[in-house]
């Protein structure tokens, strides 16, 4: 028997499925959210927190140093209007949810360490100009101006008033009590075991407590969006991502916007209280989809090496914890992820990003409950449809 109905079920309650239920219930919908452990437990939570906007160093250098098709270029308009409307949401979210996020926007840093790397940093600022990603090109004096506690040793830096930070661990959460002041119901310690397509339209989702009748389904779960996508006969490339982060003891604050790597595995950033949290997309240890996710001892000495070289005061310091995030990755060329409804599964829309969803969540979890509600999504997202994605990932 079912025991609970809803038109937008949300299944999952990190930032992209609390954003989307947010969304959805400003519309008047009647929406319901599952979590199969606790809100913002995962990847949400558990991410640096960096809002980056600009194009990473190395992605370029992977993707696009080397010309650029045109149908690279067609995904990357689509991808950078995506960023740079997620910066403007960002400057106001505070007001918005009416909550303390952390947020510090005051600006980013992408540094280089050679002339040939400064180089490539001015390349990429020119192919991301037109598509409105904003960037200054720093030689060593303004770099040295800006942040004088970087290594001596830096040629320059790439510069994006846009970027900054915010504490993962207050904005999934705001969504949600905002969400739920506008209506919206949540479940936690929910798992969805199976998913019926009814004949008529709509599912019934089968849960441990009992049943829930939904007219449709935005899937928002993380690691799990493939077995989930698989129980109404989607076959998405969505995997399991295992990132590392670490954090210092507190000191006297002397770094104020994110700092980036152009060409090694870096993002770091001080908080307001001192700390340095460390990323950059060291990998991490995991079992599978659905097992916690740890560190590894080679991902902690080398993301320190890193630091230390562009932040020599670092070495003063310990390190008082390190943890990994279970994130997703869909296809290498596609640094949105998937949005979007498949023609194959009517009614259930897809939400997953391809690891910078903490980022991009005030604009996904938009679009998401527009395409949700029939509505013309206020942001081109088409590139990144089911149908376009399927495929890319595969081997």
């Amino acid at each position: 028997m079912t025991v609970e109905r809803t038109d937008v079920l949300v299944i999952g309650g990190g930032v992209l499925g609390c954003a989307t239920a947010y969304h959805l219930a400003r519309r008047g919908r009647d929406v319901l959210v599952v979590e199969r452990g606790q809100s913002n437990r995962e990847a949400s939570g558990a991410s640096a927190g960096t809002l980056h906007v600009q194009m990473p160093g190395p992605y370029f250098r992977a993707h696009y140093d080397q010309g650029v098709s045109v149908g690279d270029r067609a995904r990357l308009a689509a991808t950078d209007q995506l960023y740079a409307e997620a910066a403007r949401r960002w400057r106001t979210l505070e007001a918005v949810l009416g909550a303390d996020l952390g947020v510090r926007l005051h600006g980013g840093l992408t540094v280089a360490e050679t002339a040939e790397g400064l180089a490539a940093l001015e390349r990429k600022s020119r192919l991301e100009r037109p598509f409105g990603i904003q960037t200054e090109i720093l030689g060593v004096p303004d770099l040295r101006a800006m942040a004088p506690c970087l290594s001596a040793r830096l040629a320059g830096a790439a510069y994006c008033a846009e970027e900054g930070f915010a504490n993962p661990l207050l904005v999934a959460p705001a969504y949600l009590r905002a969400a739920s002041s506008l209506g919206a119901r949540y479940r936690l310690d929910t798992r969805v075991d199976a998913i019926e397509s009814r004949a008529g339209g709509g599912f019934v989702v089968h849960t441990p407590p009992g049943r829930i009748g939904a007219g449709r389904i935005v899937c928002a779960a993380g690691a799990q969006t493939e077995a989930i996508a698989a129980m109404v006969g989607l076959d998405l490339p969505v995997q399991p991502h295992p990132l590392q982060v670490m954090a210092t003891e507190r000191c006297a604050p002397v770094l104020s916007p994110l700092v980036q790597h152009g060409e090694r595995r870096l993002s770091l950033r001080q908080t307001p209280h001192g700390t340095f949290v460390i990323g950059g997309g060291w990998p991490a240890l995991t079992g599978d989809a659905t097992g916690p996710s740890s560190p590894m001892a080679g991902s902690i000495t080398g993301s320190a090496r890193v630091a230390v070289d562009v932040l020599p005061c670092l070495q003063r310091l310990r390190l008082v914890r390190a943890w990994a995030a279970l994130t997703t990755a869909t296809s290498p060329g596609n640094r949105v992820g998937i949005i979007g409804q498949s023609g194959r599964a009517p009614g259930f829309f897809v939400l997953v990003s391809s690891g910078w969803g903490f980022t991009l969540s005030p604009v996904l979890g938009e679009v998401a409950a527009e395409l949700a509600s029939d509505a013309v999504p206020s942001l081109r997202v088409e590139a990144f449809e089911p149908e376009r994605c399927v495929g890319e990932g595969r081997g």
